[in-house]
This record gives C-alpha cells, sequence and structure tokens, in this order.
C-alpha cells in the first residue's frame, strides 16, 4: 500500500503564488515509488495548477464538489467539472465543511457516492471535538460519522483522513500512540484493508517522524505546513524514507 499525502491550500494561494510555488516545489520533488502526493488548490485555481502539474507524478486533488452534475446551484462546483481539470482526488467532510457551512453526514454521504460515480477517488474526513474528547467519545463519534457517511458506500473506495478537530491549526496534536490507536478503530469499523487511513492536524516537519513511523498511519493531510515548500517536502522525504 502506497502511502497518501495532501496538501490543503484552503483558501491560500491565488495564481501567481501558485506558480512561484510550484516553481520550486517541481523542481525539488522526485517522484517516489512508495508515495501518491495530492496536491489540493482553491477551487479557482484547479485549472492552473492542472496546467503545472502536467506530465508529473503529482496527483491533483479539489477541496469540496457538490453531488449533482449541474443545475441550479450558486456557487457550487460539479464533480463533471472537477473531472475534466483532471481532478483523481476529492476532500469530503472536512471539519470545516462540517462546523462553517453546517454540512451534515447525509450530504456528505451523497457526495461520496457522486466522486466515486465519476471515479474521483474521496478522502472522508472524520474527528472530534474537544468537547467530545473531554467527554471520552471521541470513538463514538468517530464510528457515528463513519456508519453514516459510508452508507451503502464500498468502503474500499474511499481513503480516511483523521483529523481530531482540537488539533487542526493549533498546533496541539495526540501523541503519535493516540493517534495509531485511533486509526486501529477506524480499520475495524470500517472492516477493510484496502483504504488508506491517514492524519490531519498540525502535522510540520518536527513531528511527522514520530507519526508516520505509527503502523496504523497511511500518510498525511497537511494544511499550513504544505503552504511552505521547502518544509513540505521535508515531510515527504520523511515519509518516503519508511519502510512497512
Amino acid at each position: 500500500m502506497k502511502y497518501l499525502i495532501w496538501a490543503n491550500f484552503k483558501m491560500y494561494k491565488n495564481q501567481s503564488e501558485l506558480k512561484t510555488y510550484f516553481d520550486t516545489f517541481v523542481q525539488n520533488y522526485h517522484c517516489f515509488t512508495n508515495i501518491d502526493l495530492t496536491i489540493a488548490p482553491m477551487t479557482v485555481c484547479l485549472s492552473t495548477a492542472s496546467e503545472l502539474t502536467k506530465n508529473s507524478c503529482i496527483h491533483l486533488g479539489a477541496q469540496n464538489m457538490y453531488y449533482e452534475d449541474q443545475w441550479a446551484y450558486t456557487g457550487e462546483t460539479s464533480p463533471v467539472t472537477l473531472k475534466e481539470l483532471g481532478c483523481e482526488y476529492v476532500i469530503i467532510g472536512h471539519s470545516e465543511r462540517r462546523k462553517l457551512f453546517a454540512e451534515e453526514d447525509s450530504t456528505i454521504n451523497k457526495k461520496l457516492q457522486s466522486a466515486i460515480k465519476h471515479g474521483i477517488r474521496p478522502i472522508l474526513c472524520v474527528g472530534e471535538s474537544s468537547e467530545e474528547k473531554d467527554l471520552w467519545l471521541s470513538k463514538e463519534n468517530i464510528t457515528i460519522q463513519l456508519r453514516k457517511a459510508l452508507k451503502g458506500i464500498d468502503s474500499n473506495l474511499v481513503d480516511i483522513a483523521y483529523e481530531p478537530i482540537w488539533a487542526i491549526g493549533t498546533g496541539q496534536t495526540p501523541t503519535p500512540e493516540e493517534i495509531n490507536e485511533m486509526h486501529h478503530h477506524i480499520r475495524q469499523t470500517i472492516n477493510n484493508n484496502e483504504s488508506r487511513i491517514i492524519y490531519g492536524g498540525s502535522v510540520n516537519d518536527t513531528n511527522a517522524e514520530s507519526i508516520i513511523t505509527q503502523a496504523e498511519v497511511n500518510g498525511f493531510l497537511i494544511g499550513g505546513a504544505s503552504l511552505d515548500a521547502q518544509k513540505f517536502l521535508t515531510i515527504i522525504n520523511i515519509v518516503a524514507n519508511q519502510q512497512k
């Protein structure tokens, strides 16, 4: 199983910044046989990113999509358009989408089904809040998210990103052992060995090695640290040197 590494640029890096980034990144990135590397820029920058990654081993990902192919959905992005732009992956159910845009598991389920239908591999994000963690409800909450989001879906067609909400952008992370335990729980819940389970939540070039060496961790979903090309390359090299 290849490691999966995602760069989620969120609402950072405009067109010119993206070009500058790739000038540095592509020149210094060497393809690794044990890594699938995906970069997800802002939706409006996908066309530019598609051109910049053409004929490279870098996969193009989208940060979100709607579940319908077309209709009067102002501001949404069709999976058909993502496919035309060369997107191979898409993030579904990120905690920011759940919290800030009130996405429910039923909507996430529809998005997963649509992505799979169009041949775009989804990354399903799950995670617990600090309140749920304090009440010892982390595993229970994540089990509920997984079962509702994956209802009627072959989980082999989906990769999972465990992102504890309280760790995203805060500089706080669970211990490597806690991450490994949660990944094991997710694996047991979805009951398959095909999906990659990756970790996201304040991953950086100083903690990446201690996390990726855990047996159940199959890669990273990286936000802030991916915005610096050199730091991101450092993390990729750390992962590339692992053998499981």
